[in-house]
Parts: C-alpha cells; structure tokens; sequence
C-alpha cells in the first residue's frame, strides 16, 4: 500500500492498517526514583494491558473502540500538538530594553504521555496536571475504559 503523508497533521500517513496501530497512555505519578506508573497499552491485535503498581493485567480491547480513540484523537488535534506540553515559558524585561524568556521544566513534577505508534510513525505528547483539560478528560476515559473492560474479563460479563 503506498502512503500518503499529510503535511497539516505532522506527516502521518493519510491511511494505515487499525492492526498497526499501538496507543499507550502513561501516567507518571512523579519523575523521582520510586515513582508509581500506571499504564494502558492498546496493540495493534486488539489485546491491550492495565498496569497497575507494576502489576500487568491483559484484557481485549474491540476495534470499535479503537476506532473511536482514534476519533477522538483526531478531533482534539493531537497530532498537531508539540510533543511536550508540560513545560512553561515566561518572559522578563532586561535592563538593556531586550526582553529575556524563562524556561521551566519541572522535571519531578506528575505527568501523562500519550504516545501514538505505526509502522515509521510516532507520535507522542507529554502534558503536566494543568492540561490541556482535552488530553485530560481523553485519558481518564480510557484508564476508565480499561477498569470497565478488565472488570468485564474478570466476571465473563
């Protein structure tokens, strides 16, 4: 299959394989030694993982989800978005009349990455715990989603 590329979403191809496609959410609680990750990681197979505590729970995750992830991916704009979303940037005026800017990266601070995967095509967002809320209310949909499709393994329901 030849790929097309479209330059106004960061190069990715206008069509791939749903089987190729790989979504990983991952909450970082904070960056120090110790931290606790969760994680939900949606394959291209349509299996998926919980990680809880280091704990790893596998569960099936349908295309008709995926499929509206990927919606949801698309209307929010996340390929467009830079690929770090947690650092802040202020600006200072100098003695000179220029202005100065500040870089602020709070490197122990909790964060979630979202990372998108197919084949020669990646894309990943980290973003901190004030947002943007879109990436916010996406992810706990999904670690929500995960909870309910886990629970639905577990008790054959």
């Amino acid at each position: 299959m030849a790929s097309e590329t479209n330059h106004e979403i960061g190069g990715l191809p206008l069509t791939y394989q749903l089987s190729e496609v790989s979504i990983s959410l991952t909450r970082h609680a904070t960056a120090r030694a110790g931290s606790t990750i969760n994680r939900v990681s949606i394959l291209g197979s349509g299996n998926a993982t919980l990680e809880h505590g280091g704990k790893a729970i596998p569960f099936a995750y349908p295309s008709e989800e995926k499929v509206k992830l990927l919606n949801a991916l698309y209307k929010i704009r996340y390929f467009n978005l830079p690929a770090r979303l947690n650092i802040k940037y202020s600006v200072f005026l100098k003695e000179d009349g220029s202005i100065g800017t500040n870089v602020l990266r709070m490197s122990d601070a909790a964060s979630t990455t979202i990372c998108f995967n197919i084949p020669d095509y990646e894309k990943c967002v980290t973003y901190g715990s004030d947002g943007p809320v879109e990436l916010e209310i996406l992810t706990q949909a999904q670690f929500d989603k995960a909870e309910l499709l886990v629970s639905q393994s577990i008790t054959g329901k």
